[in-house]
């Protein structure tokens, strides 16, 4: 390259970088309102179920009503389902007293022919309407059961499935 050529090069150079840049393009800035209720969730309020006082050998069941109450629900159905407490199996629960232990069952129907427990003993509750209440639990202790006095408890785990 001969040095008019690199002369005239340079100067192309210095000329591109001192040619005015374009302007920016117009800006303007503003703010987006982000926000959310939060409310509980459908939960479970808590249960009971109490038979009182038991009769060692007595030869009448000894049948009672109970409930689970929920709460915070949605439309559609819920699925109540309960375990077989201590006994681990729903068709055969037992209270204890140490280890004295005293027969009972829970139902979904008061004629007390529907077991109430896992899949399909589950109990389903439709609702038309959001929010809590109760559901029913009814209990029996089969008569002709002999055993030891005592205080008989169980704990059964309630599982609440919601859409």
């Amino acid at each position: 390259m001969t040095r008019a050529a690199c002369l005239a090069a340079g100067l192309l150079g210095i000329g591109l970088a001192l040619a005015p840049s374009p302007a920016p393009a117009p800006t303007t800035t503003g703010t987006l309102a982000v926000s959310a209720v939060v409310q509980t969730s459908c939960s479970l309020t808590g249960g009971t179920i109490s038979f009182g006082t038991y009769t060692s050998g007595q030869t009448a069941n000894l049948d009672t009503d109970g409930q689970i109450g929920f709460a915070n629900c949605p439309v559609g159905n819920l699925v109540f389902e309960l375990d077989g407490g201590g006994s681990g199996s729903i068709n055969a629960r037992r209270m204890r007293s140490g280890s004295n232990e005293l027969n009972y069952q829970l139902y979904r129907n008061s004629t007390r022919t529907a077991l109430f427990g896992t899949s399909t003993n589950a109990y389903t509750e439709i609702r038309l309407v959001a929010g809590g209440g109760t559901i029913p639990v009814y209990g029996r202790i089969p008569g002709n059961q002999t055993v030891p006095a005592g205080n008989y408890a169980d704990t059964v785990n309630v599982t609440l499935t919601f859409p």
